[in-house]
């Protein structure tokens, strides 16, 4: 396939932390709903190959978190592609496998491949304090973090049966001579996150074993609503601001990512140019 500036390899929409409420009121909740189909209307008029949508996509109240699921998904699922959807804490007011159900997700962690670009999804929430450990290693981490309230209970880690598929995979990719964007919803570096919103347990660890691998080049993420961006060993970690959060910064309510030979071009919902990134 021929590519230029205007023709990249692949697009994929971009979208995180809707936290889709029905406790708001009326006008508010008709508002969210039209400033989603806003972003539907742009992820299909610019012909996008899917969507990601990085998590929290329900708010997960109590009382309302089938219901907000069922609207949202309502919505979202008029997509006329695929979606690839990311296990976000929010999310798991619901129970893993319903949540799972509802997305299509044979695993809470996963990969697919798209023109010479491995997807490499993670399940930032593996280990928490919503699901038993099962392995040692991860009742270790577990208590670890137990222990560190300051870390923030509705973060989560990277189990150890993950780690291995995670290592196997970029082993994989690399083989195959594909580029790599890994996907979590926690921000895996401090500097691109704050301390109210916190970040993946054992970030440390996940962000080393991906960076030894030459053919990662982007680590993509939401949680902290804010947004936020660093350069870490050639890679780039980008995190997108959240959907909630949107008449506090207009500036990304939902984007669109073109990847291109050697560099990652990000636009916001105006289409506006807000990253250029190149690849090593």
């Amino acid at each position: 396939m021929v590519t230029s500036a205007n023709n990249p390899l692949l697009r994929f929409g971009i979208i995180t932390d809707i936290h889709f409420s029905t406790e708001n009121e009326p006008a508010a909740a008709a508002q969210t709903a039209a400033d989603l189909r806003d972003c539907l209307e742009y992820w299909q008029h610019h012909d996008v190959d899917f969507l990601l949508q990085l998590g929290d996509q329900i708010n997960g109240s109590d009382k309302h978190k089938k219901e907000e699921l069922r609207q949202v998904s309502s919505i979202l699922n008029t997509f006329p592609g695929s979606i690839r959807h990311v296990i976000g804490n929010h999310c798991l007011a619901l129970p893993r496998q319903e949540l799972m159900r509802a997305y299509g997700l044979h695993s809470p962690f996963y990969a697919f491949t798209m023109k010479g670009f491995r997807f490499i999804v993670l399940d930032g929430m593996d280990v928490s304090v919503l699901r038993m450990a099962e392995t040692p290693e991860d009742c270790q981490t577990l208590a670890l973090f137990r222990a560190h309230p300051e870390l923030h209970d509705y973060c989560g880690a990277v189990g150890v049966q993950q780690r291995v598929w995670l290592r196997k995979e970029l082993e994989e990719a690399e083989l195959a001579g594909e580029s790599v964007i890994v996907v979590c919803h926690f921000p895996l570096l401090p500097e691109t996150t704050d301390q109210k919103h916190g970040l993946l347990w054992n970030h440390a660890e996940i962000a080393e074993l991906i960076a030894s691998f030459s053919n990662v080049q982007a680590c993509l993420s939401g949680h902290y609503h804010y947004g936020g961006y660093a350069l870490y060993h050639g890679i780039h970690f980008v995190v997108f601001p959240a959907f909630v959060n949107r008449l506090e910064h207009p500036r990304f309510t939902c984007g669109m990512a073109e990847l291109h030979h050697g560099r990652m071009v990000i636009r916001d919902q105006r289409h506006e140019r807000r990253y250029d990134l190149s690849f090593h």
